[in-house]
């Protein structure tokens, strides 16, 4: 069966100059999470959860916050997480004039289906239970409560995953580098995550993408190309070579690189099928 549609693109805020703090509540930051607990966050697991709580007759908030490095429209979060006990809450509020995380105007998230789930652990959790989530305006900081009251027996927390799909607002860093889909007519930018879709074991799917140096005025120079997943490779030279790794002298402003062709292949069977959430990450080495 296929999966839901993608609500917008995912937002890798541990590589895209995004920075996450956690806290005991929501006027109470305490921690920086380093890169590696960030890209944890930020995944797809469900055996190794970031923030843990077991207790008995006693109760835990946790709050995080997600700074990113500039304003989104936000569409949805993709959680991984299991929270039992009296009555717990998940709440969910952005800013878009926050500073510090505790300063700012907020805005408490409107979600279409209601309430998160308290229980979502399953493989594919993250990506076939994405919740509809939307703020009022575009927002710079993300918080994330998680409130397990006091209860008359256990009472656990166990947060894996968050991951952020929107787009980038109006505006916003004229600066930089887009995707853009070379399979549709008049290339347009990806709205969404590319989405190679349902298909049996032993076969291979291409799709035609393009960077595009969105800066009016600036070259971007020095641009690594990294593909970040066993079973993917792409080919700048119209599937003459395929590669995981690669990189473009330059960029100039409004110039699109040539087409980049991604290839997909499904191992032969016996071998592991499942939703997958491959990266291909660009580097810009300079501005000029």
């Amino acid at each position: 069966m296929p999966y839901p549609t993608l609500p917008g693109r995912k937002f890798e805020y541990d590589v895209g100059g995004g920075s996450v703090y956690s806290g005991n509540d929501i006027n109470d930051i305490t921690t920086a999470l380093t890169t590696e607990q960030m890209a944890r966050l930020n995944g797809i697991d469900n055996t190794n959860p970031l923030i843990t709580f077991d207790g008995w007759y006693e109760g835990k908030v946790r709050t995080i916050w997600f700074f990113l490095p500039e304003k989104y429209v936000v569409s949805g979060l993709g959680m991984m997480h299991r929270v039992s006990g009296n009555n717990p809450v998940i709440s969910i509020a952005g800013s878009s004039d926050s500073t510090n995380g505790l300063d700012g105007t907020w805005i408490n998230a409107t979600l279409p289906n209601g309430a998160i789930p308290l229980s979502m652990v399953d493989d594919d959790s993250w990506r076939d239970s994405i919740q509809p989530c939307t703020f009022s305006e575009a927002v710079k900081v993300i918080r994330i409560r998680y409130n397990v009251s006091y209860t008359s027996g256990a009472s656990a927390m166990y947060i894996y995953t968050v991951n952020i799909y929107g787009v980038k607002a109006d505006g916003e860093v004229p600066d930089d580098i887009l995707f853009l889909d070379d399979d549709a007519s008049g290339d347009p930018e990806f709205i969404r995550d590319l989405d190679f879709g349902d298909r049996p074991e032993g076969t291979t799917v291409t799709h035609r993408i393009k960077l595009f140096n969105s800066s009016t005025t600036k070259i971007a120079n020095n641009l690594t190309l990294s593909l970040i997943d066993t079973d993917f490779t792409f080919s700048m030279d119209e599937g003459a070579t395929w590669v995981t790794g690669a990189t473009i002298t330059s960029l100039a402003p409004q110039g699109s690189s040539s087409s980049i062709i991604i290839k997909n292949t499904i191992p032969p069977p016996t071998q592991m099928l499942g939703p997958r959430a491959p990266r291909f990450e660009v580097t810009i080495g300079s501005w000029s």
